[in-house]
């Protein structure tokens, strides 16, 4: 099973585990309102761990000790000191450090050469063919094609992209007759 590389999916988790706060706090879901760009964010203890930066749709962007992690609305609840994420202080910065590691792993094996395979390491989809602002362009059968950073993550065989050959191909596909329609 790949390893997932980056914060928003680790932390997605962080969201889903349950609270360990006694339910006598009366803490409930924190409000759309409460959730606001410079809005101090704590821990499911009560301790700050950092402040909001973005809000988009139902993405919250909040950065903590130079990092930044991205979660749901849902991953927050209210408290008296305003919003917080339901885990403690301590798991946010151990996901946080686990994201940046797997990310500079995935940026050691992102240079021009290295084959990428399929999420499920079955299926080589190309090379790396270079370094592009918009992440890498891979050589393919189908012909170059640039990938997001987000993409890539490091499984057990490899660099790899997070989706399957037969997603890969028919991605590819579209991307070009979108290109060739415009």
């Amino acid at each position: 099973m790949p390893k997932s590389s980056g914060a928003l999916a680790a932390l997605c988790l962080i969201g889903a585990a349950p609270s360990a706060v006694p339910a006598a706090q009366a803490q409930e879901a924190a409000s759309s309102a409460s959730l606001t760009p410079g809005t101090k964010v704590y821990d499911q203890a009560g301790e700050e761990i950092g402040q909001i930066v973005k809000v988009e749709g139902d993405k919250v962007a909040v950065a903590v000790n130079g990092s930044g992690l991205v979660v749901s609305k849902s991953a927050f609840l209210m408290t008296k000191k305003g919003p917080a994420l339901k885990a403690p202080k301590a798991k946010i910065f151990a996901v946080l450090k686990e994201a940046e590691a797997d990310a500079a792993a995935v940026d050691g094996a992102l240079k021009p050469g290295a084959e990428v395979r399929s999420a499920d390491g079955t299926a080589v989809l190309g090379k790396v063919k270079a370094m592009a602002p918009q992440g890498a362009v891979l050589a393919t059968r189908e012909g170059n094609i640039t990938m997001p950073r987000a993409a890539f993550f490091l499984s057990d065989q490899g660099l790899a992209v997070k989706v399957t050959e037969k997603q890969f191909v028919a991605g590819v596909k579209a991307a070009r007759a979108q290109k060739k329609g415009s």
